[in-house]
């Protein structure tokens, strides 16, 4: 038997499947991508200011490394360049179709296979499915009162409207994370003013990012040299794991208190400081890095609003603590819904199991690849499998070793596989368990939690531990049922032949 492969996303994970099956030799699959071309959240995010907050050493591909990147710290533009540039070089771009947004997948165990439901109306047909969309794919907006009648413009960070001129204009920024750390210093210097609204402040270190100089990029030329940098910075930010323990509080309270002195420093203004220093421990929400940040939230032009919103108008936003913000244009860095995998694609497994049931309590699968009740179903960035201390790329890669065994295994045996009953219970138990000796249970803010406090989004251990864990596919977890039949609706990659 040689299956039918769909992968869903062409962003870091779905390229991730791709070349590991490429380099096993396997043919016999299309990537489906809604965008008009690859590199998923990179492609998606194209606001001022945005870029990687991890070393592009070890935000590669390491059968793809890169020795001339432009900076330390890639930029968006040039993140996504470069996994156009990895699709192309690794005989990808064939088996790329863009502008196909996949909407439903219903298992048929008629044909021991997904039917694929796409938005132009077509139906396909794939015998192994890899969902490779992502935790960050699905822009999140919050639902505040009268955010209809703002007279002015308004977008979220990830839907950035380029036609909007903000020269000269009054900005209100909703949100402090990630992205707003990255756009704020970005757009400063054109705004005639920026306030940030900001209901809770991160954790930003300093970012030690540098132009990678003309000698860099020849030494990197060298033989084996890219290749044990990448190594060394791995190495590196393995060393950061002790970090998420709880056991780890004493050496924590030396960090905070280190940034509170950092922050007082580059704000200057005491209660400006307290606005912006959070009051939950280092590393249980996601670390920024930016030099910037705190430089820019001091200048004269910029105000930071330590609150809630409460209400939009036509001329600007009020806040919970009766707070009049005005403003000519409103930029939502509010993040995406990352506890809402595969969404809004509906999932329907075996025996009708709809996958948004099965997780209304918080999303959970075993390795984070595989859910019960939904046979040769594969997740790349699968629930619990995000990264704080190390690369997403290295775990990206180690998923997609364990699904290239698991697709070879369905060949050499045909029909379905689906994880036991009682190995996805133990594991997630146990995983919960864990988790509960970390600090992102220690009550923290964002988005790595469902409402309930189940965190469903970060890997509580090493990334050596997840290798491990996933080295070596085991059929003895997984149920096996022949196929009973021939597939129905026409498979993928001839539909698109």
């Amino acid at each position: 038997m040689t299956p039918a492969i769909v992968i869903v996303g062409a962003g870091f994970g779905g390229l991730a499947v791709a070349l590991e099956l490429k380099r096993s030799g396997h043919d016999d699959f299309v990537i489906l991508e809604r965008q008009d071309r690859v590199g998923g959240v990179w492609c998606a995010n194209t606001y001022p200011g945005a870029a990687c907050d991890v070393p592009s050493e070890i935000y590669s591909f390491a059968r793809a490394l890169k020795p001339d990147w432009s900076r330390r710290f890639g930029s968006q533009p040039e993140i996504q360049r470069y996994l156009a540039d990895v699709a192309r070089e690794h005989d990808l771009e064939r088996h790329l179709r863009f502008g196909v947004e996949v909407q439903a997948a219903t298992w048929r165990e008629a044909s021991a296979g997904w039917e694929l439901a796409t938005a132009d109306g077509q139906l396909l047909h794939a015998d192994v499915l890899v969902c490779a969309t992502g935790q960050l794919s699905r822009p999140k907006v919050p639902d505040v009162p009268g955010r209809e009648r703002f007279g002015g413009a308004q977008f979220h960070s990830a839907r950035w409207d380029h036609d909007v001129d903000l020269r000269g204009k009054r900005v209100a920024v909703v949100g402090g994370g990630a992205s707003a750390v990255q756009v704020v210093p970005a757009i400063v210097d054109a705004a005639a003013h920026v306030t940030v609204v900001q209901r809770s402040p991160s954790w930003v270190v300093p970012k030690y990012d540098w132009a990678q100089s003309r000698a860099e990029h020849l030494l990197m030329r060298l033989p084996g040299i890219a290749r044990l940098r990448h190594n060394l910075m791995w190495w590196k930010f393995e060393a950061n794991v002790p970090i998420i323990s709880r056991r780890f509080d004493p050496p924590r309270k030396l960090i905070e208190a280190r940034l509170r002195r950092l922050i007082r420093r580059k704000v200057g203004d005491a209660a400006l400081a307290r606005a912006v220093t959070p009051t939950y421990p280092f590393g249980c929400n996601r670390v920024l890095l930016s030099s910037n940040w705190y430089p820019t939230l001091a200048r004269e032009d910029v105000d930071v609003v330590a609150a809630g919103l409460a209400a939009v108008d036509r001329d600007g936003l009020s806040t919970d603590d009766g707070r009049r913000v005005p403003a000519d244009v409103i930029i939502w860095c509010t993040g995406f819904t990352p506890t809402e995998y595969l969404a809004p694609m509906r999932i329907t497994g075996r025996d009708g199991a709809d996958l948004r049931e099965r997780w209304r309590d918080g999303p959970e699968a075993y390795l984070g690849l595989v859910t019960h009740g939904f046979p040769n179903l594969f997740m790349s960035y699968g629930p619990n499998t995000g990264s704080l201390t190390n690369t997403i790329i290295f775990l990206l890669e180690r998923q997609a070793t364990y699904i290239r065994q698991a697709i070879e295994h369905i060949m050499a045996a045909g029909g379905s596989l689906d994880v036991r009953t009682e190995v996805h219970v133990r594991f997630n138990r146990e995983l919960q368990d864990r988790l509960q000796r970390t600090v992102f249970t220690a009550g923290c803010p964002g988005w790595y939690a469902t409402a309930d406090g189940k965190v469903t989004t970060v890997w509580p251990g090493s990334h050596v531990a997840y290798a491990l864990a996933t080295r070596e596919f085991d059929p003895g977890v997984y149920a096996h049922r022949p196929a009973p039949g021939a597939p129905d609706p026409v498979p993928a990659h001839e539909a698109f032949a």
